[in-house]
């Protein structure tokens, strides 16, 4: 049966009683509140997941409190390269007493110092006895890295000498001062902020999978139907609540991310991009779910498809995670931007025709 009257009027209804059973949503509440501390507390944790990400950038960091015990002589070489480096090191006769402070945990580290020298024939061995923590011990590793590898140098450099035949070979490397990106800067524009504003995208994409398969399980579908709201009604409201909700998240969490000093260009293009790509995965999910009517298997081929879509999402220059990156640091130009800005619009409409005709197959829903 068709019914008519005034469409927009019955969308606005629908979205907002989904509005007001989704805040009574706790999962969806818990979800909000752990994006609402990643985006509040950006500048800690990136320290934090830096480390992670990269843990040669804790290399740089004078970590104090950090003890090394060396055993050895003071004329020892390593010794002295590692005074040298700022490492805090206590010098110790006898291995047995530095392994008792170590076992106190007095001590963060003990470095056994080799027995030959560099102007010697004999292998040069380094133990390094480090504490059973991972954490402390990549710490106390990344502080060892470079001074180790200045000792490795200067006996390289004694011992080169003596080869017969031995010229050394003058590189001649030109320096351009260019320098490489900060870890930091890459992962806050490569991996936090395109996740964390896509992150609203991917939960409605799920949301709209529940908004419909649990109307079919709570045999509520029926009830809705005898309204004047038609089926296309009803899940057109749906879909734009879900889809609206994920600019409001991916605005907060950029001005949360602002007030954190993370500097974001074109957050209005942004919000723009992260809304048409919302719209498009909550119209995928719509589709599946008005295909399938049950919520495992709808949720489990919509998690599939996001899943594939996030892996081959770096594989191409313009993809949408890779667009958010370009926009916010400007290293995407206008005519690029809305070209591609364009194809996601006609990706859109092309799901969008297809919902219609996917919940317009049964004619009891028209």
């Amino acid at each position: 049966m068709r019914k008519n009257g005034n469409s927009c009027s019955k969308v606005k209804t629908i979205a907002k009683k989904e509005f007001k059973e989704l805040m009574r949503e706790k999962t969806f509440i818990l979800a909000i509140i752990i994006q609402l501390f990643i985006a509040s507390f950006a500048t800690f944790l990136v320290i934090g997941l830096t480390s992670f990400y990269d843990p040669s950038t804790l290399g740089s960091m004078e970590l104090e409190g950090t003890s090394i015990a060396v055993v050895g002589t003071q004329d020892d070489e390593l010794y002295r390269i590692l005074q040298e480096s700022n490492i805090r090191t206590y010098l110790y006769n006898d291995f047995q007493l530095a392994y008792t402070d170590f076992y106190d945990h007095k001590l963060d580290a003990i470095i056994v110092t080799p027995l030959g020298t560099s102007t010697g024939n004999d292998l040069l061995n380094v133990d390094i006895y480090l504490p059973k923590s991972e954490i402390q011990a990549t710490v106390v590793s990344l502080q060892l890295k470079e001074p180790l590898e200045k000792y490795e140098q200067s006996v390289r450099d004694v011992r080169t000498q003596r080869l017969p035949g031995y010229t050394p070979i003058d590189l001649n490397i030109i320096k351009r001062g260019i320098k490489t990106s900060s870890t930091y800067f890459e992962f806050i524009y490569v991996a936090l902020l395109p996740l964390l504003v896509f992150t609203p995208a991917f939960i409605s994409g799920g949301l709209i999978v529940d908004f419909i398969t649990e109307e079919y399980e709570r045999k509520t579908m029926d009830m809705l139907l005898v309204s004047p709201a038609s089926m296309l009604d009803i899940v057109n409201g749906k879909v734009m609540l879900a889809t609206l909700i994920v600019p409001v998240q991916s605005f907060v969490w950029m001005l949360l991310l602002s007030m954190n000093r993370v500097s974001i260009h074109n957050s209005l293009v942004i919000l723009m991009l992260v809304t048409i790509i919302s719209f498009i995965l909550v119209l995928a999910s719509t589709i599946i779910a008005v295909l399938f009517r049950e919520r495992g298997v709808a949720q489990l081929l919509y998690s599939l498809i996001l899943i594939f879509l996030f892996m081959s999402s770096y594989l191409f220059t313009n993809s949408p995670l890779n667009m958010v990156t370009r926009l916010s640091i400007e290293s995407i130009g206008a005519l690029e931007t809305w070209t591609w800005m364009g194809i996601y619009i006609l990706v859109a409409l092309f799901l969008y025709a297809s919902m219609v005709m996917a919940v317009k197959r049964d004619p009891n829903n028209i």
